[in-house]
């Protein structure tokens, strides 16, 4: 009983201190021998402003340093493949073969770029690794592809739903596309008819 009282006792006079303190701001004194008036204001620390294009430069410098990467260039036969299955795709939507080409080599391209931009954002600021792995995947040959894969994807017959959930928004964001179920093949005989 003894501890009971000790421990509301304790309890009752941290929640007063606390509740007095707060009533007057939070005051903290320094006794460190600096005067009040030696504290300097705080300054802004904001270092780009809307429209000075700092950021756009980042971007490039960026793109610059993965061009010049010796693993960018280990990159490029994963790049041709998916960009010749994304054309061949585009160009006959109709086979069945063309599609499981496009399939397995955007799923291969589309795993490359989400194992870069692999990111907890509950842990940390993701923001530098999504910077890096959309400047991997912004070289004039990855532009032709998502530009390739683009096409692709709104000829029909394709979309997110072919590939694996965890694959689903780094497809969509490389095709720039949800892409449709559909089948180019199922629309021009229907216009026929």
């Amino acid at each position: 009983m003894t501890r009971f009282l000790v421990y509301t006792c304790t309890a009752f006079l941290a929640a007063f201190a606390g509740v007095s303190w707060a009533a007057r701001g939070f005051p903290v004194n320094f006794s460190s021998g600096a005067s009040p008036g030696a504290v300097s204001p705080l300054l802004p620390t904001l270092t780009t402003t809307f429209g000075d294009g700092s950021v756009e430069r980042k971007r490039e410098q960026l793109a610059a340093q993965q061009m010049q990467d010796p693993d960018n260039a280990r990159r490029n036969p994963l790049r041709t493949e998916t960009l010749q299955a994304a054309t061949g795709y585009a160009l006959s939507p109709c086979d069945k073969t063309m599609k499981a080409n496009l399939v397995a080599a955007t799923r291969d391209y589309a795993m490359a770029y989400a194992e870069i931009g692999k990111c907890s954002p509950m842990f940390r600021n993701c923001d530098p690794v999504y910077d890096k792995a959309n400047a991997t995947y912004s070289t004039p040959l990855d532009l032709r592809v998502r530009e390739a894969l683009h096409e692709a994807f709104e000829q029909g017959g394709i979309s997110k739903d072919d590939f694996p959930p965890a694959m689903q928004m780094a497809v969509m964001t490389l095709a720039n596309s949800q892409g449709s179920p559909v089948p180019a093949c199922a629309r021009s005989a229907e216009r026929k008819h």
